[in-house]
């Protein structure tokens, strides 16, 4: 018998063009990863406010696997992304561009 399961998957990406898409979930809302407005509908399509397409979903809760199943079901249209990772690849980008490198 088969059970199918949520597992990661590393794939290589420009974190520039997953930023402005994302939508960054908390327990009720959302926030536009583009244009940093709050208070978004976790069902929106786009942001209210600058108009952008969510292609991906993360949550800055860190129990990441359950919040993973949650998404898989309400938001089957998106793909899920690891908050961590993608808050780590910031800092790196951001302390590259600091340091001159």
């Amino acid at each position: 018998m088969t059970k199918n399961a949520l597992i990661r998957i590393w794939q290589e990406v420009d974190i520039k063009t997953v930023e402005p898409h994302l939508l960054i979930a908390g327990h009720t809302t959302a926030d536009c990863g583009n244009c940093k407005e709050i208070g978004i509908s976790l069902d929106a399509v786009t942001c209210p406010k600058c108009g952008t397409a969510f292609k991906y979903i993360s949550s800055r809760i860190f129990d990441s696997s359950k919040e993973a199943k949650r998404f898989k079901v309400r938001r089957p249209d998106l793909t899920i992304i690891d908050f961590r990772d993608f808050k780590e690849i910031q800092a790196r980008i951001k302390a590259h561009g600091f340091l001159g490198e």
